[in-house]
């Protein structure tokens, strides 16, 4: 699973200049690895923990989804990455399986993000979000999402409110 990595991250970049976004210094928080059944994310779910601690596995929006903080983080270009993420598909669903978007941490309004990328086309549902809202951008075969809050820190948050 992990060997085509650096490709799908390749393949985010690019699509990332050719957008002409600056990622600045912000950090890339984790990668999605979505699997196209249930069967497969139990293969992922082993596969995975063999390469980190399971942080948690839950219930969303009917669903289960695990997240992995990985022993050795992914290194790609300046970015060191901690987490995968794995959702498992949503019923009647189809969802291709692999790596499919990264998700990174900001520290500026969603506005100022707006604004700085005007041609860009956003997915804005994910703003309504309670906790940790989001912005999403599309592209051919990945996506990025933009968020306050890591995926850790998110965690942490839903584990105090258990």
């Amino acid at each position: 699973m992990i060997e085509g990595l650096n490709e799908f991250l390749d393949r985010v970049f690019t699509q990332i200049e050719k957008a002409q976004i600056n990622l600045h210094s912000w950090e890339i928080d984790h990668i999605c690895y979505r699997t196209s059944s249930l069967l497969n994310y139990e293969d992922a779910k082993k596969y995975f923990s063999k390469l980190g601690i399971l942080l948690i596995e839950g219930d969303v929006n009917g669903r289960p989804i695990a997240t992995y903080k990985l022993s050795n983080p992914i290194s790609y270009k300046n970015y060191i990455i901690p987490l995968i993420e794995v959702p498992a598909p949503k019923s009647g669903k189809e969802t291709p399986e692999g790596f499919e978007h990264i998700e990174i941490v900001i520290d500026v309004p969603f506005d100022e993000i707006l604004d700085m990328y005007p041609h860009c086309q956003f997915e804005k549902k994910g703003l309504s979000k309670k906790l940790n809202p989001e912005l999403e951008i599309e592209f051919e075969d990945c996506a990025i999402k933009f968020h306050h809050l890591s995926l850790e820190k998110v965690i942490e948050i839903e584990k105090e409110l258990l």
